[in-house]
């Protein structure tokens, strides 16, 4: 393999953020052995720090494997960058084949072989210029969770020091006894690996939910649901966009965006966010809607497990992007960070959502980030908040 894109990924339909990211996992292969890991590093690296990061992609659809996630600018930064595939999905979510046991949950997979990757990064990265004792997992929404989940979990202690977490949502796994029913009606559409992730998609776009939330997803079977627990980190990098929510609330009929809105205020979990512009475009209505479904299905959620470490004398870093995306009138919307964080602009070039910005001002808010997780990866002192913001003329900057 000579091109990132050569990687296979685990086997997957397109996302249903490709109308704003673009088609980027759709470069590389399938695969249900797609079992890589990648990695970037300095020229001359000698003990250098590792960020080890984990994709999102509602634990369906991405890869580590995505061009989208070429490491090469962040680790000049002074880091080993490392991205990984895990397994997603029917081939990372549904029940063992045969298996008749319903109450007790075996072992995640996907959380297998993320733990399996940073064993591997362990006993492996010396040789590649990194220090085995400074790692930092990080992971965006999905991958956030896992990463956050990991940083729970005793068999993962050890293995990094440090976690970051972009976007991280809150999720109500699945029961194993939910996972059973499911995994039933994705084997009787048979063996094809398409044929069931169709089946899936047809089984999770016919289960209701309430509006103003996530729709529902492929999710792990995992005891940990409290912000509150237990974390073997000592530093936490916490990141949220202002309106996360945008990309995922479909329009409604005025009537239907009313009841939505209501269902909102009356959610306690739905506390709106304070202290951000939105566009200008945007009805006070639709500003209260996005601030407040970003809050309930993000922002609580990060918050509460930043104030539960503090409590614990951890470092937490706390980090708001606030950059418009530049299609579809969605603000800071879900994901639009990313390409500033890998600040590999070539790789986005069929991503809407960076229209109309220009490559000075792109430049000026990656590099503005990069530093910022570097530092973080690298112990160096940091801000404890800081917001990143700028317009795509350039104006407005961080």
């Amino acid at each position: 393999m000579t091109e990132l894109t050569d990687v296979p990924v685990f086997p997957q339909l397109p996302s249903r953020l490709e109308r704003i990211m673009g088609p980027g996992v759709a470069d590389n292969p399938q695969s249900d052995e797609a079992f890589y890991l990648n990695i970037w590093h300095p020229d001359g690296a000698k003990d250098c720090p590792v960020l080890v990061f984990l994709h999102g992609g509602a634990w369906v659809s991405g890869g580590g494997s995505a061009r989208w996630y070429r490491g090469e600018a962040l680790a000049k930064e002074g880091m080993i960058v490392v991205t990984l595939n895990y397994r997603i999905g029917p081939a990372g979510h549904c029940e063992d084949a045969g298996s008749q046991d319903k109450s007790t949950p075996h072992m995640h997979r996907p959380m297998e072989d993320i733990l399996t990757a940073l064993r591997w990064v362990r006993d492996n990265i010396r040789g590649f210029g990194g220090d085995p004792a400074r790692v930092t997992l990080a992971g965006q929404s999905a991958g956030a969770w896992y990463a956050w989940a990991l940083a729970g979990w005793d068999r993962a202690e050890g293995l990094f020091s440090r976690v970051a977490l972009m976007s991280i949502p809150e999720i109500a796994p699945w029961s194993a006894e939910h996972r059973h029913g499911f995994t039933q009606e994705v084997d009787a559409a048979g063996p094809d690996r398409q044929t069931q992730l169709r089946a899936g998609a047809k089984t999770l776009g016919e289960t209701r939910f309430e509006p103003g939330r996530m729709a529902p997803m492929y999710l792990p079977v995992w005891p940990q649901t409290d912000a509150s627990g237990r974390l073997h980190v000592g530093a936490l990098y916490i990141r949220s966009t202002w309106d996360e929510m945008s990309v995922f609330l479909p329009p409604l009929d005025p009537e239907a965006e009313a009841e939505r809105l209501n269902l909102l205020r009356r959610d306690l979990t739905a506390q709106p966010a304070q202290g951000h512009r939105c566009p200008a475009s945007w009805s006070a209505a639709w500003a209260e809607t996005v601030s407040r479904a970003t809050w309930a299905q993000f922002g609580g959620f990060s918050e509460a497990i930043a104030q539960a470490a503090e409590a614990r004398s951890q470092t937490v870093i706390r980090r708001t992007f606030g950059a418009f995306c530049g299609c579809d009138n969605l603000g800071a919307t879900h994901c639009f960070d990313l390409p500033f964080q890998f600040g590999n602009r070539a790789d986005w070039q069929d991503a809407p959502m960076l229209n109309g910005w220009s490559d000075s001002a792109f430049e000026g808010l990656s590099q503005a980030m990069r530093r910022d997780l570097a530092a973080f990866v690298q112990g160096a002192p940091q801000a404890s908040r800081q917001e990143f913001t700028a317009a795509p003329d350039g104006e407005d900057k961080t």
